[in-house]
């Protein structure tokens, strides 16, 4: 029998310890109103846990910040990615501190439609600057008009990686970010279009779930 219920109801690391105790095999399988989330078990510990674009401890803790939404865990349900390798207690300490992360990332960047801009006089010594070659790949896309959403497509970076770098860019004064400048007039927004305003966010990790 599938063990389900509701997010308002019961609190996902309460059902991960229930799991763990039961020494569980399957999936527990996770739907917000916008995301899907699927965390494996073997013997009752963590193998893997993904979202729509996200995979292993950013994938928990992004699933773990969901408020609304229901569960179901399949028994039995297997995998054959290896994502995740700690004990259930570890892998709830380490998505509480992603989460701190993630929020902190927040207030410098709320969203990733914002436009990344080149700072043409960063106030420091760039040359003694050292980027990693992830961080470089990025600087290297940004033209003033791209929003943080379509450069990190562009080099093909999930979204948790890019919240990092762009934050520390933005952090260490190479780059700036703006609005983007919308050519659609107000009365031409559809009902989607203002809804989604509505939930802004900061690219979906903490819309209402």
């Amino acid at each position: 029998m599938a063990l389900e219920g509701n997010l308002e109801d019961f609190e996902l690391t309460d059902v991960f310890q229930l799991i763990q105790l039961g020494q569980k095999n399957g999936g527990l399988r996770i739907r917000s109103y916008d995301d899907v989330g699927v965390v494996y078990f073997k013997d009752g510990m963590v193998v893997h846990a993904k979202t729509n674009s996200l995979q292993g401890s950013s994938a928990i803790a992004t699933i773990l910040s969901w408020k609304e939404g229901r569960f179901v865990f399949t028994p039995g349900e297997e995998t054959l990615e290896h994502t995740v390798d700690l004990p259930i207690q570890q892998v709830i300490l380490e998505a509480a501190r992603l989460i701190d992360e993630l929020k902190r990332i927040q207030k410098l960047i709320p969203s990733f439609d914002l436009v990344v801009k080149i700072v043409e006089d960063p106030g420091t010594d760039v040359d003694k600057i050292n980027l990693k070659p992830e961080e470089w790949r990025v600087l290297s896309l940004v033209d003033g008009v791209l929003t943080i959403r379509e450069l990190s497509r562009m080099a093909n970076l999930q979204d948790w990686e890019a919240a990092r770098i762009f934050y520390g860019l933005v952090s260490a004064g190479l780059v700036k970010t703006a609005p983007k400048i919308e050519k659609v007039k107000k009365e031409e927004k559809t009902a989607e279009n203002k809804e989604e305003d509505k939930e802004g966010g900061f690219f979906g990790f903490f819309k209402k779930r």
